[in-house]
């Protein structure tokens, strides 16, 4: 058994001896921009940008504009296949320039095309990854090699955006209102961009030098070639960037962007005793950006509405742990990445979470309106950089009280006579505040040191407190990290908890990566009541190591193998989790792909499967499973994915077999469809604990059926409609009800036992989405949510259990939503 401190001194030693021959060879030092590679120093190339006088382009494609055409503008070229034959020479050739004024930067691409009729242009919605040729440019304008930004623009027009954070970490959440526009030309295709510089913040300066860097992707050869190119191997992407230079008398504005929004929605559910389950709502809200100044950002939200969100994907739980959902709603996917760290102390789901208290009214009938969700009356959000690289992000949010309508009965109750209700209302969820502040200081070249708290204050309840130190310490060529972090929790003066993270490892080089992973929770530590944490009460170390190949051979154009290995004991000592497996991945010239891997997991016990009832040891010690997964070329109309697996498991075994396939008939339409079977045998499983000291487990047989479906069109780039859908259907029988004895001890069989069940739940969304002007926005949409839980059946029958998900009694959300971009 480990005890605390001899724990904290392993992982400080692990991460010690990991990076100590870095720190003997003393490439942990600040550096120029000409980093030393092994011994060849990088040249970093350079770009000038030319200042328009007096007219900007115009953002047609045309690419006429005398700007383009001025004998003083720089157009480069100079790019570098990096797949699929990485540091070649492309197969098409491309020029870029860049222009700039007072308000914006300006972007020209000349994407030559031997075979121009074979440019692909599939037409999706903004922000989706797409079969298309397209070109992209790369911005770090505080020029800190961590962070910048990306513009997209497919050869069909659709645009993407995404930020770029901890160097090589990208966050597709991110939303700008930027120009562009393409054009086809008889030598292939060309493209403008518009970029203000309310989409970009930079200093406050006379003279600026950017990092910047210029991407093209051709489709039909799935090349990529890049004009800062480096090496895979030495890994990074904002630190390789080149410069970008002649900028000067630039200032970053102080823009004030106004979202204001207008929602009308009619929402249906089945009639019950108390309502006819047809409700009427309408509301109004304000979303606004400020530049308080050239490096602050507020971003704000006045009783925000998220109707147009899609539904979560139905999940059927039999764990001892919360479901993690992920975060839909776009005030609070902006600018995640913010708030990322190891341990995830801000969970965002959290606020405007489903009302969590019970009615406190011994006199309580039923309840006959309960809030799905608690009302968010505003939220704001303070992110930016100060001097000294020094990044700051603030959020903080309150949500309404929450009641419900409930029934008392005024008189006996009687089923077969009239009964007298009168109704009153209780609180199910108190008003509450939430605050997180994160603090992220740059040092080195690439790396960063920071601090995040979190306070949750709600009535009756104490506050609740969490915060932590983090760090991300890379060698100026990226080869080598050091990461962690150490927390604590404070939900009352007797509850303090406390957690570490510390990894080491080799993030880039030829063919060798890997990491040591070290993390401890003590029994105390709770920080869901803003973050998320599946379990304290934890000591956890896991080793991965990679072999990869990037040359092509014979029919491989590269691979990836993985071995890795974990090991899981709690503050008992107990073994929770023991096990390792070997993956690979395989991509073939012909761009189909093969995955697969083998896995042993040798746990004895479990400390949570009693639920709260001591140690239960596994029935079968190792157990041993396999999958598979082969993918077809995706740039085809049709393709394919097959992912089948089998394995043991607590006594019993499992398989399953997943079937995917997508479709794209013209370059505007798209259609998936995606199922997977699962069955357990012999699941050996928890039930009930009937009293203080028994527990019962069962043997269970569990069939399920998930579903994924969807299609979209796009009238136009800016025009679509899309119709998606997640089903899941289980049929679980529960056999040989027996108490649990300790080790591999259960007493006779019971009686009184039946828990077999079949659910099943179907979630839809149909949208219509009409960016009517930049930034402004029209949504339709129909949400409707079915499920179906069945106590007399425990089987799969495809027939009957597909009619449930179409009968009556599903929850529907009928929503219109406009909203209209200010930029003042």
């Amino acid at each position: 058994m480990w005890l605390e401190e001899g724990c904290v001194k392993m992982l400080t030693a692990i991460g010690v001896r990991a990076i100590l021959p870095v720190l003997v060879t003393g490439t942990l030092t600040f550096a120029g921009e000409q980093d030393s590679i092994g011994t060849a120093p990088r040249v970093v190339p350079e770009i000038r940008a030319y200042r328009v006088n007096p007219h900007a382009p115009v953002i047609d494609g045309n690419l006429d504009d005398p700007v383009w055409h001025s004998p003083n503008i720089q157009k480069i070229g100079g790019f570098t296949q990096t797949d699929p034959d990485e540091g070649k020479l492309p197969t098409e050739s491309t020029l870029v320039a860049i222009a700039y004024d007072e308000k914006a930067v300006y972007v020209a691409f000349w994407s030559y095309d031997s075979e121009p009729d074979k440019i692909a242009r599939q037409l999706v919605r903004r922000d989706r990854a797409s079969n298309s040729d397209a070109v992209s440019i790369r911005l770090d304008p505080y020029h800190d090699h961590q962070t910048g930004s990306v513009f997209t623009v497919t050869a069909a027009g659709t645009q993407r955006d995404r930020r770029i954070y901890n160097n090589d970490w990208v966050d597709d959440s991110w939303d700008a209102v930027w120009v562009s526009a393409v054009k086809e030309q008889p030598w292939g295709w060309s493209a403008e961009m518009e970029i203000p510089y309310h989409c970009l913040r930079f200093p406050n300066q006379s003279e600026h030098v950017w990092g910047i860097d210029f991407v093209r992707t051709v489709a039909r050869t799935n090349e990529w070639m890049q004009w800062a190119f480096v090496p895979s191997k030495e890994g990074g992407m904002a630190s390789n960037f080149g410069h970008l230079t002649g900028l000067t008398d630039i200032k970053p504005t102080r823009h004030f962007e106004v979202l204001p929004y207008a929602v009308t929605s009619a929402e249906t559910k089945p009639a019950d005793r108390w309502n006819d389950g047809r409700n009427m709502f309408g509301n109004t809200g304000l979303d606004l950006k400020y530049g308080i100044s050239s490096n602050l950002t507020l971003d704000a939200t006045i009783n925000p509405d998220f109707g147009q969100v899609e539904l979560d994907q139905p999940v059927l739980n039999l764990t001892a742990y919360e479901t993690f959902q992920s975060e839909r709603r776009p005030f609070f996917m902006e600018g995640a990445d913010l708030f990322q760290t190891d341990f995830q102390l801000f969970y965002s789901r959290r606020i405007g979470r489903a009302p969590a208290f019970g009615i406190a009214d011994p006199l309580i009938f039923d309840e006959v309106d309960r809030p799905r969700a608690s009302t968010i009356l505003g939220a704001a959000k303070l992110t930016g950089k100060l001097a000294g690289k020094t990044s700051i992000a603030v959020l903080t949010a309150i949500t309404d009280e929450e009641t419900s309508k409930y029934a008392v009965i005024d008189s006996v109750y009687n089923m077969d006579a009239d009964t007298a209700f009168s109704f009153r209302r209780g609180v199910v969820e108190p008003q509450a505040g939430y605050t997180v502040l994160r603090v992220k200081q740059d040092v080195l070249k690439n790396s960063s040191v920071g601090a995040m708290l979190t306070m949750a204050n709600q009535e009756t309840r104490l506050p609740a407190v969490t915060g932590g130190l983090d760090w991300r310490l890379y060698t100026n060529n990226g080869m080598w990290t050091l990461r962690g972090q150490s927390v604590f929790s404070r939900r009352d003066p007797d509850n303090v908890g406390f957690g570490m993270v510390l990894a080491a490892g080799k993030a880039a080089g030829d063919h060798v990566r890997g990491e040591v992973h070290a993390m401890i929770k003590d029994p105390h530590l709770n920080i869901n009541r803003l973050g998320y944490n599946s379990r304290p009460n934890i000591r956890h170390i896991c080793a991965w190591m990679q072999y990869r190949t990037i040359d092509d051979w014979w029919i491989v154009r590269n691979s990836f193998n993985n071995l890795n290995f974990n090991y899981n004991e709690n503050y008992d000592g107990v073994e929770i989790s023991k096990g390792g497996n070997f993956n690979t991945y395989i991509e073939f010239t012909n761009n189909w792909s093969l995955g697969g891997g083998v896995e042993m997991q040798a746990e004895k016990y479990s400390d949570d499967e009693t639920r709260g009832h001591g140690i239960w040891e596994y029935p079968v010690v190792p157990t041993y499973s396999w999958w598979l997964s082969l993918n077809t070329d995706t740039r085809k109309k049709i393709s394919f994915n097959w992912n089948p697996g089998s394995g043991g498991d607590r006594g019993g075994s499992w398989w399953a077999n997943y079937i995917g396939v997508d479709f794209r008939p013209r370059s505007n339409m798209e259609f998936s469809l995606g199922t997977n079977y699962f069955r357990n045998l012999g699941n050996t499983r928890w039930v009930a604990n009937p009293d203080d000291t028994t527990t019962v487990f069962a043997d269970l047989d569990r069939d399920e059926i998930s579903l994924s479906a969807s299609a979209s069109m796009m009238l136009n780039r800016n025009l679509s409609c899309q119709l998606s859908a997640e089903g899941l259907i289980s049929g679980l029988d529960y056999r040989n009800y027996r108490p649990y004895l300790g080790g591999n001890n259960y007493g006779p069989d019971l009686d009184g036992y039946n828990n077999d069940f079949n659910w099943g739940a179907l979630n839809s969304t149909f949208l219509i989405r009409w960016e009517y002007r930049p930034g402004s926005t029209l949504y339709v949409v129909w949400t409707r949510a079915k499920s179906d839980w069945d106590p007399n059946t425990n089987d799969l029958d495809l027939s009957r259990d597909f009619d449930r998900f179409f009968s009556a009694g599903s929850e529907n959300l009928f929503l219109v939503k406009a909203s209209y971009w200010l930029n003042i």
